[in-house]
């Protein structure tokens, strides 16, 4: 048994390769076909420590970054920071754990190795475990497998069927796969397993039909000519007094050396580190620069709105997008702006805060107390361009971004501070799945961010301009928007869910398969 515990902490592992920056996408098959092969027969007890010791491995090598936030700016001793890391790592493994589990005492439904356990069972219960890692305490629903076929064949999907349909199609691929090892040499009728066999080509090679559709289509009648500015400002030092005003210069030098007619200009998340009641001269002058020069730009900045009681209690703080130069001069709060609604737990808002407040006045370790913004949001608009926004960690939610985007929408735009994670794989990571939002809907992606990466991706998914990370700069590019809708900007994941309800009523069938 620890052979087997060994050898699926390893299938967890591998998978890390199959995303950013390393992209072998076709390890996350064989990672999660490594798992089904392992799990599908074992006891109880057994599935459970091996679906927990796939999810290690799968996050341990996954998130392994989440260590340079918590230990270098978070200030803490690396003995806690490691404990910290231990304790996530060991919370996510759970959902795998629960897969396996659920997967072993499903068996009155499906016997082991049947098609019904490894088609339709599994791919089932797998998203139902990762719809749970991505909503319980808000959820953290980072490193899908779909993100990981950006670049197979599954890529066509996306904008079908969107990255859970994807999710979906990838477990079915790899139970038909162990389906068919499994009866090959059995008592299985052979047409069983070649039809088992076509079923995984045809799930595989099938999109590629979808590469010659155009779901939607460049405006080339408008242009919209972006700056996005990217101060490279460490975090270390980005919220210390001393730094304030050279950073809020380093910014307003790369906006003014790129001013010019129609510029729409991107600054990245809260890239004015201070609460915008705070800095109203500052915002006023940068209102007025970029209205003389006809651009208008998008700023990240907190917004901490005054309490009953006055500033510092009972106050809100948003994580805010707003935008200047417009017609109507600055004059604070405006209208026109985003407040970030899917705030990241721990590093943006407590969850259980009333129990883990004591925990945390004993370590000596801050809390976070922002507040969320509606689900729902109108537009930003810049320049007559209507942008749907995403803040950091909200542009991996798919659903959100739907209820936010409308068929008008001319560009995604995302604003980022992957400082918090070093020169790791998280910011490469993080990229990746904003690729999968252009591709969903295809529409431009913006991503403007503090140290990188700041790009422009294309409708398709593709990066077409990008700067290093860690230096300061200015990305300029003219973009066409793109009007019509792909299928997942229409129906989001309604097509999903029906693909799920009939595979869930086709486990109840009672021939036998």
């Amino acid at each position: 048994m620890l052979k087997k515990i060994l050898l699926s902490l390893i299938f967890g592992g591998i998978a890390v390769f199959s995303y950013a920056p390393f992209h072998i996408w076709p390890l996350a098959f064989v990672s999660f076909t490594g798992l089904l092969w392992l799990t599908a027969d074992r006891s109880k007890k057994q599935a459970m420590l091996l679906g927990l010791s796939w999810g290690i491995g799968y996050f341990a090598a996954g998130i392994h970054w989440v260590y340079i936030s918590i230990k270098q700016y978070g200030e803490l001793p690396a003995l806690i920071a490691i404990i910290i890391l231990g304790f996530l790592i060991l919370y996510l493994s759970i959902y795998p754990m629960l897969f396996a589990f659920l997967l072993r005492i499903a068996n009155r439904f499906a016997g082991q190795f049947s098609f019904k356990q490894l088609v339709l069972l599994a791919p089932v219960l797998w998203q139902l475990t990762e719809f749970l890692r991505g909503y319980i305490l808000t959820g953290f629903a980072w490193l899908q497998l779909g993100y990981s076929q950006l670049d197979s064949p599954l890529k066509g999907y996306f904008p079908v069927l969107g990255i859970d349909g994807v999710n979906l199609l990838l477990t079915i691929l790899c139970g038909l796969f162990v389906y068919c090892i499994k009866t090959i040499n059995s008592k299985t009728p052979k047409m069983h397993t070649l039809s088992a066999f076509i079923a995984l080509l045809v799930i595989l090679f099938a999109p590629i039909l979808f590469n010659n559709i155009n779901w939607t289509k460049a405006n080339d009648t408008r242009s919209a000519n972006f700056v996005l500015i990217q101060g490279n400002i460490s975090q270390s030092i980005r919220w210390t007094k001393e730094q304030l005003n050279k950073t809020l210069q380093t910014y307003t030098k790369l906006t003014k050396q790129n001013f010019g007619k129609d510029k729409i200009i991107i600054w990245s998340e809260a890239s004015i580190t201070d609460y915008e009641i705070n800095q109203q001269s500052f915002l006023q002058y940068l209102d007025n620069e970029a209205r003389a020069h006809d651009s208008e730009i998008a700023v990240g900045i907190i917004d901490y709105r005054f309490g009953e009681n006055g500033y510092q209690s009972n106050g809100y703080i948003y994580n805010t997008l707003l935008v200047l130069g417009e017609k109507e001069s600055y004059q604070y709060p405006t209208i026109n702006r985003y407040k970030k609604h899917h705030l990241v737990p721990f590093g943006e808002f407590t969850p259980l805060e009333s129990v883990l407040e004591p925990i945390a006045e004993l370590l000596n370790i801050p809390m976070s107390s922002m507040k969320s913004g509606e689900a729902k949001q109108p537009q930003l608009q810049i320049k007559g361009f209507k942008f749907t926004p995403a803040i950091c960690y909200e542009v991996i939610l798919s659903n959100l971004m739907w209820q936010n985007f409308t068929p008008d929408t001319d560009f995604l735009l995302t604003v980022s501070n992957d400082a918090w994670f070093g020169d790791s794989i998280g910011p490469k990571q993080h990229l990746q799945m904003a690729q999968a939002r252009a591709l969903e809907f295809g529409r431009p992606l913006i991503r403007s961010t503090n140290t990188g990466i700041t790009a422009i991706i294309d409708p398709h998914g593709n990066i077409v301009k990008k700067l290093p990370q860690f230096e300061t700069g200015a990305l300029s590019a003219s973009v066409s928007p793109t009007t019509g809708l792909t299928p997942y900007a229409i129906w989001g994941n309604w097509p999903y869910l029906v693909v799920m309800a009939l595979m869930f009523i086709s486990l109840f069938i009672k021939k036998r398969l």
